[in-house]
């Protein structure tokens, strides 16, 4: 899988499917501090259907490793993982849908999420994506960067439970 050196983080292209067990802690500190009916959201990643995403190249996942990834036990810093395909309204439109984003709290600060979503946007665009999209939080510094890297506001999305 391609792979990309930044300063004491290697970020690589590579499978869900088989990294859940590796991605587990963090998808679970994911979920506990920003899920918002966390009674609903268990964490339980569906192997199967991101198996099935990957084998048809639908699925675009970078993990950042603190340090070299084949150097020992590196630490998962954080992932990017996205959905990319044709949009099913706009059928001439294949773009990238980031489904998860995290950096671990203590590897915030720096340059590493933003250095994340720049290689996200790249390799999507490698893939065909001509446009890119993600889903912030509101009040988090997420939902603060996306204009500053020229993102604008495409849809506001409401939850309820029911």
């Amino acid at each position: 899988m391609p792979r990309a050196a930044i300063n004491d983080f290697e970020i690589i292209e590579t499978t869900v499917s088989d990294k859940v067990a590796e991605l587990f802690p963090l998808l679970q500190s994911h979920r506990d501090e920003l899920a918002t009916a966390k009674h609903l959201m268990e964490v339980a990643p569906n192997v199967e259907a991101y198996r099935a995403l990957e084998q048809c190249g639908a699925l675009l996942a970078l993990v950042a490793y603190l340090g070299a990834a084949d150097a020992g036990e590196p630490a998962i810093a954080g992932y990017s993982i996205n959905f990319i395909g044709p949009h099913l309204h706009y059928s001439g439109l294949r773009y990238a849908h980031n489904d998860a984003l995290f950096v671990a709290p203590e590897h915030r600060g720096g340059r590493l999420g933003h250095t994340l979503m720049r290689e996200t946007e790249r390799r999507a665009k490698e893939k065909g994506a001509a446009m890119m999209m993600w889903h912030a939080k509101p009040h988090t510094a997420l939902e603060v960067m996306l204009p500053r890297m020229g993102y604008a506001v495409q849809d506001v999305i409401f939850s309820k439970e029911i």
